[in-house]
């Protein structure tokens, strides 16, 4: 091993594994990440709450990040949106109509509470999701006017997000006429 960086990603998953916080491999490996960084240069990196994308490559896949629905109706007015594989061009064109994906959105703030998807790449789809919240565009009218690759599951992401914006009369430009 010739650097600390070599020790940190060798040692990640393992050492992860034992907290038992979130019993996910990719926290594990985070986890790990930082378990190893701070027994080799010190306590540099906290363990931190965050957006954890979570799913299962079953048949159909299913994923979701943020908040369930239940959970966000406790503490928050929500509005939801809802958009089917069966109107989406990818899903039309792999024959892959079965499913949907769901966001919860905040109704005062307008910031997304939740993502839920489930159908064909539902995990890659919702962690697009992630990632944007993440790097903070939680609103619900900026992802509606992010760009995605054209026809991919990403889409689906965007025109749930068209909806919500719509029924929270958000101006989201020139996307107002979409509908899948």
């Amino acid at each position: 091993m010739s650097s600390t960086a070599d020790v940190v990603v060798i040692g990640a998953g393992p050492a992860g594994d034992v907290t038992g916080r979130v019993m996910l491999a990719s926290e594990a490996i985070r986890d790990g990440y930082v378990a190893a960084t701070n027994a080799v240069r010190g306590s540099l990196l906290p363990v931190t709450d965050h957006l954890i994308p979570a799913g299962s490559f079953t048949d159909p896949e299913y994923a979701s990040v943020g908040l369930t629905e239940k959970k966000a109706r406790e503490t928050h007015n929500v509005v939801t949106a809802v958009s089917y594989y069966s109107a989406a061009v990818r899903g039309i064109i792999d024959g892959q109509s079965t499913g949907f994906c769901k966001l919860i959105v905040d109704e005062a703030t307008t910031e997304i509470l939740d993502c839920h998807v489930v159908g064909e790449q539902a995990t890659n789809v919702v962690q697009v999701a992630a990632m944007a919240l993440t790097a903070g565009m939680r609103r619900v009218d900026d992802l509606a006017r992010a760009a995605v690759s054209f026809p991919t599951y990403a889409e689906i992401l965007i025109a749930t997000a068209v909806r919500a914006a719509k029924k929270l009369n958000l101006d989201i430009g020139w996307r107002t006429h979409y509908t899948a």
